[in-house]
């Protein structure tokens, strides 16, 4: 019978906090894996061996077939490389859960429709903080409006969070690179940190100055929610942390970055500077969301806002993670892909336990 749920990347900074989450809710029933056993063990070791490892390769066909064996979820917690992994467990009947922030690793997997309906597999995507919680709190402006015409969603997060190294690769590759969007029906081309947007956080954050960057919720709404037009912003609780980005992308600093070694080093430097930044503790632990939307309401325009803030922003996520595992496992859900609000919106959250403090207005 399958009844566990396979973690993989568990023994990572979002991973951890995904399996506390889930070890609550399904004692005897996790499995940490990895390429990294020995991470994977003593992980393990700290927390009792409360929970299983297993060593396992995405990319390896054998090592994927012999893992999967009794795993009813499959919870992702890695930006893997391509979409086999996802696609052998969508066409296995396997139910898949996937917290990148990457749009190309959800658009990928999303083409797999068709076959999970067809395999009675269901898979979650975008579930996280962004995209996850940011889409949720757009479908809640969207119950509120006849239609929204633009959002403008604005990520800050905090230079105290403890960030793993494939946090801040996934910084490296953004920040270099263009990214092209619909707006109004037609492709336009977007550099990062150059677009600016000025916004107001729930307190304690307050005024800020965000800059557009290539996050997956403003490809996503469109797409789920009937949003005419979606804009994504990111920022830092340091503004001067914000600015010396923007100034380093308009100067060229960051083209370096197409070069290996200075990738590398690129790679170093801000995961020391970060490691400094918390010891020190002259960055704060937290997080904020701010939704800017227009709409109309009862034929009339109008403008609405809601943001939340929060310290962890690894913790919500393994909430919401395990919120979306507990539904997947108990079987109470349709067949196919889908993005997270979708299915679910933050009552749904607050019912399982998960309360955002939530501002609107």
């Amino acid at each position: 019978m399958s009844d566990k749920i396979l973690v993989v990347g568990g023994y990572g900074q979002v991973g951890r906090y995904t399996t506390f989450e889930l070890i609550n809710a399904f004692p005897k029933k996790v499995i940490v894996a990895g390429r990294n056993l020995e991470k994977a063990d003593a992980f393990a070791a700290e927390h009792n061996n409360v929970f299983e490892t297993m060593k396992l390769d995405i990319y390896d066909k054998e090592s994927v077939n012999a893992g999967l064996k009794n795993i009813r979820v499959v919870v992702m917690c890695l930006s893997p490389k391509n979409t086999d992994f996802a696609e052998y467990c969508i066409k296995n009947g396997i139910h898949y859960i996937d917290v990148s922030p990457s749009n190309d690793v959800a658009k990928n997997i999303y083409q797999y429709k068709q076959e999970a309906e067809s395999n009675h597999s269901t898979c979650i995507l975008g579930v996280g903080l962004a995209p996850g919680l940011s889409n949720l709190l757009v479908k809640k402006l969207s119950q509120n409006a006849d239609k929204i015409k633009k959002a403008d969603i604005s990520l800050l997060l905090g230079l105290g969070e403890k960030h793993g190294a494939d946090g801040v690769k996934w910084f490296l590759d953004n920040i270099q690179r263009n990214f092209i969007l619909k707006v109004d029906g037609t492709d336009k081309k977007f550099k990062p940190f150059i677009q600016k947007h000025k916004t107001v956080f729930p307190e304690p954050l307050g005024k800020r100055t965000a800059y557009r960057f290539n996050l997956a919720d403003q490809f996503i709404v469109p797409q789920t929610l009937s949003v005419d037009n979606a804009s994504s912003y990111y920022c830092y609780d340091s503004k001067f942390a914000t600015a010396s980005v923007s100034v380093l992308k308009r100067i060229g600093i960051f083209g370096l970055l197409k070069h290996r070694t200075f990738y590398n080093l690129f790679l170093k430097l801000f995961i020391s500077t970060l490691s400094v930044t918390r010891k020190m503790k002259t960055g704060a632990d937290i997080y904020g969301i701010q939704v800017d939307a227009e709409g109309i309401k009862n034929g009339q325009k109008i403008q609405f806002h809601i943001g939340t803030t929060g310290v962890n922003n690894s913790l919500i996520t393994g909430q919401i993670v395990a919120f979306a595992a507990t539904k997947l496992f108990a079987g109470n859900h349709p067949a196919g892909v889908f993005y997270l609000e979708e299915l679910y919106s933050l009552d749904d959250l607050n019912d399982f336990g998960i309360k955002p403090k939530i501002t609107l207005s």
